[in-house]
């Protein structure tokens, strides 16, 4: 419809100050209306009239996403010829959002067309995933300098070319997974042209080619690292450093064997962690117990020194690796630092229910006076024969201010069964004790796990305990 041929109808609706119709929106609306839309359809209004033909030129936003898990050349196609000819017909002066998940292949020269092409010296927010990378993408030199740019993450499983002038102005978020990284001195370049940065994520990235750099952001908030040893290194050889400078970090999570060793400096202001550590794999000598302690005992070595670095924690997640590591390194344990500040400790696991009776555990307890909730989210067991891990010396927390523990996955065997024991027996000030305990539907097991969790909660409540104001919930949760 012309806008400027106006119905009766139209007419009377604007002078009793209704909207009539989506075409009496202005221009911007409407092109905020169709950067909403996915791609296809946005281009697809076209077809409405001659008004709408040209008004998706003008949209902000571009999702160009290819179904890379098939192998269908056709669609492969299909899929290239629609970016390609996008570009040609697309304002992109006026874009500002630019998501793009593509299989490279052979055609790096055509992905590099659109990249640049689609990502203009005024993009805001940028979304790169690309798969099958044969040889490095070029990226436009402007985008190092993007000064409007505040989101930008890239997947990719190569190496990531990087100039010399970097310097991201606006950039609050980054977050790049499986990123080779080139050399020590571009690398350099990236971390310190961040003077916004706020949240930094590092995922599989590769730093084989660097031999140390920093991270250091002044508005760095928070920051989340997955870091796998490579299958062909030893898990020995320590030698990518990585210091990260946080006087405004809040959050630290980290997830993997340590393959890099990490530094905080300037880390008082953390408050809340997660360390999922994983005790290293062996490809050739995993039977081997002098190697397994060697792994345990150097991993044990950089937790104890994460640990120092994070003083004024009030939240912390840690995995059963984490505390079996910690508890070799025996005589460090005396100089585990105190966590005044902590009020929450979840104690979670990557292959199983935790021991209780480690004594890193113990030490973790003892060093923090104030802890109010105490989680297993994996379980927790206790062998009959380690009774004494914390009878013989409970912890002041268990005295004074844990009110809550949530015991997750739970089976109702015996050890597990007999670590409830030990922890109603210690805890004095304990509100609540939650054990929670899933079944799934599909197999049919949730009957009988029903009836048994039942009488296992009457077993429960029979046993002895220091806080007889505590209340003590067994919960069933089936899964469908």
């Amino acid at each position: 419809m012309d806008r400027k041929r106006k119905s009766k109808k139209q007419r009377k609706g604007e002078e009793s100050g209704t909207v009539m119709n989506i075409c009496d929106l202005p221009d911007p609306i409407l092109y905020h209306i169709l950067s909403s839309l996915p791609t296809k359809d946005a281009i697809r209004t076209s077809v409405l009239s001659k008004m709408w033909q040209h008004l998706w030129k003008n949209i902000s936003t571009i999702e160009l996403r290819e179904d890379y898990h098939t192998s269908e050349p056709e669609k492969r196609q299909k899929f290239m010829d629609f970016a390609t000819k996008l570009l040609r017909d697309f304002d992109c002066s006026s874009l500002k959002k630019f998501d793009l998940i593509c299989r490279v292949g052979k055609n790096a020269s055509q992905v590099n067309q659109w990249l640049c092409g689609f990502i203009n010296p005024e993009i805001e927010q940028l979304s790169l995933r690309f798969e099958q990378i044969w040889e490095p993408l070029v990226f436009p030199d402007h985008l190092f300098t993007c000064a409007t740019l505040t989101q930008f993450g890239l997947y990719m499983k190569h190496i990531f070319k990087l100039p010399s002038s970097i310097h991201f102005q606006s950039l609050r978020m980054l977050r790049l997974v499986g990123v080779i990284f080139p050399d020590s001195s571009s690398t350099k370049n990236l971390f310190s042209g961040l003077p916004a940065l706020e949240e930094l994520t590092l995922i599989h990235c590769n730093l084989k080619n660097v031999k140390a750099f920093f991270i250091s952001s002044p508005l760095l908030q928070k920051i989340k690292i997955v870091d796998k040893e490579d299958e062909e290194d030893d898990g020995l050889n320590f030698s990518n450093k990585v210091v990260i400078f946080g006087t405004n970090l809040m959050s630290f999570n980290y997830s993997g064997d340590f393959p890099n060793e990490y530094s905080l400096c300037d880390s008082a202001s953390v408050i809340n962690a997660s360390i999922m550590v994983q005790v290293p794999p062996s490809p050739n000598c995993w039977d081997d117990d002098c190697m397994i302690y060697s792994r345990l005992f150097h991993l044990g070595h950089f937790v104890f020194k994460l640990l120092r670095e994070l003083p004024n924690l009030e939240w912390l997640t840690i995995s059963d690796d984490f505390v079996l590591a910690l508890s070799r390194t025996r005589l460090l344990l005396k100089y585990l630092p105190f966590f005044p500040n902590l009020v929450e400790l979840n104690l979670d696991s990557i292959d199983g229910s935790i021991d209780l009776s480690y004594s890193g555990l113990s030490a973790m307890f003892h060093n923090s006076p104030n802890l109010e909730v105490i989680r297993f989210v994996r379980g927790v067991f206790l062998p009959k024969d380690d009774a004494t891990c914390i009878l013989d010396c409970i912890p002041m927390c268990f005295s004074t201010d844990l009110k809550l523990i949530e015991i997750c996955d739970f089976d109702g065997e015996e050890e597990e069964l007999f670590a409830i024991k030990v922890l109603l027996q210690a805890a004095s000030a304990l509100s609540k004790l939650i054990i929670r305990s899933y079944s799934f539907q599909y197999k049919g097991e949730h009957i009988d796990r029903g009836e048994r969790l039942d009488k296992l909660h009457q077993q429960i409540l029979r046993y002895p305990r220091r806080s007889m104001d505590c209340e003590i919930d067994v919960e069933h949760i089936v899964i469908e």
